[in-house]
């Protein structure tokens, strides 16, 4: 007897066995609208809030791999939620992804109104992190990284390269005498081509420089300006940027006032901004 029952026992072991292999945990997930949101990103999303905090969301999740490591990000109505093996992240807008390895990083536009999520400005890249890499490859996919400083030192101190997004080196002289940003051609003509590909962008726009304060600061300012900002807004935003001093923006804007009469007139007769780019300008950032 005690034969059979250790033969029945096993057997029912071994079924038991098949069933619980069979049979994988099905990870959690949900569906709104039609947007799924799936394994650690729905975690995440779910331990901060959900939809009552976040809002629907805008799209599925995007994944990108840098250096072996792979990072998901979801955007949704009121923020994004980021998660990878090296760290995870959930915010609501005005903020943006946070950085360890780069200063003076911010959604440039969120606080005031305009679009979320879709101008992000930044000082130098090239000590970011491998979790920093891996939040901007999420954020920027599809999109563009605009580099503002000279060839010599965009090659010295290079930005990351991340897969797909595009990046683009415009170099302006970094001399900081805001008035020569309205006085001299080369620099407007730098300034044009940087709104001008910032508005073609088909994803999200990184503009930045060495600092992220002058030659980056002007160039939002202009940006706003084109969306209908108001001199308050574009003034509020110059001044988070770390070292900054409302007197040194002012020189150019007084510039371009005595130059052309008015900023609406440096963008248009300066730097020679057409009602497409203003068009193009606002569908995108506005």
């Amino acid at each position: 007897m005690t034969r059979v029952r250790k033969v029945l026992f096993g057997a029912l072991s071994a079924v038991l066995a098949t069933t619980l292999v069979a049979a994988p945990v099905q990870a959690k997930s949900t569906v709104i609208d039609g947007v799924p949101i799936v394994g650690k990103t729905y975690d995440s999303w779910k331990a901060a809030g959900g939809t009552a905090k976040f809002g629907k969301p805008l799209a599925s999740r995007v994944s990108a791999t840098v250096g072996g490591r792979t990072a998901r990000l979801q955007r949704f109505v009121k923020g994004q939620v980021f998660y990878s093996s090296l760290g995870k992240q959930t915010f609501l807008y005005p903020s943006t992804l946070k950085l360890s390895g780069v200063v003076n990083e911010r959604d440039a536009l969120a606080r005031y109104g305009f679009a979320e999520g879709v101008l992000l400005r930044t000082a130098k890249l090239n000590k970011t992190t491998r979790l920093d890499r891996l939040k901007l490859a999420t954020e920027l996919r599809g999109g563009l990284i605009i580099d503002l400083r000279t060839p010599t030192v965009a090659k010295g101190a290079p930005d990351p390269k991340l897969p797909k997004v595009t990046r683009v080196n415009i170099p302006i002289n970094p001399d900081a005498i805001y008035p020569r940003y309205v006085t001299e051609s080369t620099r407007r003509a730098a300034f044009a081509k940087t709104l001008r590909a910032a508005a073609a962008a088909k994803g999200t726009v990184l503009i930045h420089c060495t600092a992220g304060k002058d030659r980056t600061g002007w160039a939002v300012a202009m940006l706003m300006y084109a969306i209908g900002a108001t001199e308050a807004q574009v003034k509020a935003e110059y001044l988070r940027t770390a070292g900054t001093d409302i007197a040194v923006l002012q020189a150019g804007l007084d510039q371009a006032l005595a130059d052309y009469g008015s900023i609406d007139a440096y963008l248009r007769s300066g730097l020679g901004l057409t009602d497409a780019d203003f068009t193009k300008l606002k569908a995108k950032f506005a």
